[in-house]
């Protein structure tokens, strides 16, 4: 690769790293957003992983995950990218070239539920974050914050898709001739 094309892959992923972070420190500010704000930040990722390949996107994500825990004072916001949005736009590509429809289901269903399970259990345990204090009504609303959260991925999962077909069409010609890369 040419040092331009270096220097301008650079810069492209520090300024989509910059807008995620502050994406998600503006959401912060206003708590309807603490859970749109990763799905949003998340889906920046189809950028580089559609340029440049799962490698550089990893290193966007982990980035963007270390700036949002250390600046980012709603901590279940950061942690939400971390652990449930943030990642997947690199791994959907992977799990949709699952060809079996109902296992390409459960594979999403897998991911997406074991790491809401490991991010509710860490926001209790490691940011005291109370979600859940084991009487019967915390309970049900646990049950029902999974269910909600699991349409919720459907939904993301679905615009994920559109953004990587919009941006295939629409977005990367348009990139492309601005930019020239």
């Amino acid at each position: 690769m040419k040092d331009g094309k270096i220097s301008f892959k650079i810069a492209l992923c520090g300024i989509l790293t910059a807008l995620s972070v502050v994406w998600m420190l503006l959401a912060g500010f206003f708590g309807v957003l603490t859970y749109a704000a990763p799905m949003i930040a998340g889906g920046l990722l189809i950028v580089p992983v559609k340029e440049y390949g799962s490698k550089t996107a990893l290193t966007m994500f982990a980035a963007v995950s270390l700036l949002g825990m250390i600046l980012i004072p709603d901590k279940e916001l950061a942690l939400f990218y971390l652990l449930l949005f943030g990642h997947y736009p690199m791994l959907q590509p992977f799990v949709n070239r699952i060809d079996i429809k109902p296992l390409r289901v459960a594979v999403k269903a897998v991911i997406f539920n074991g790491c809401s399970v490991l991010a509710v259990w860490l926001a209790q345990v490691i940011f005291s974050i109370p979600m859940f204090d084991g009487d019967k009504l915390s309970w049900f609303i646990l049950v029902g914050f999974f269910a909600v959260a699991n349409v919720c991925f459907a939904l993301y999962d679905r615009a994920l898709l559109q953004f990587y077909t919009v941006y295939d069409v629409k977005l990367r010609v348009l990139l492309h001739k601005l930019f020239h890369f």
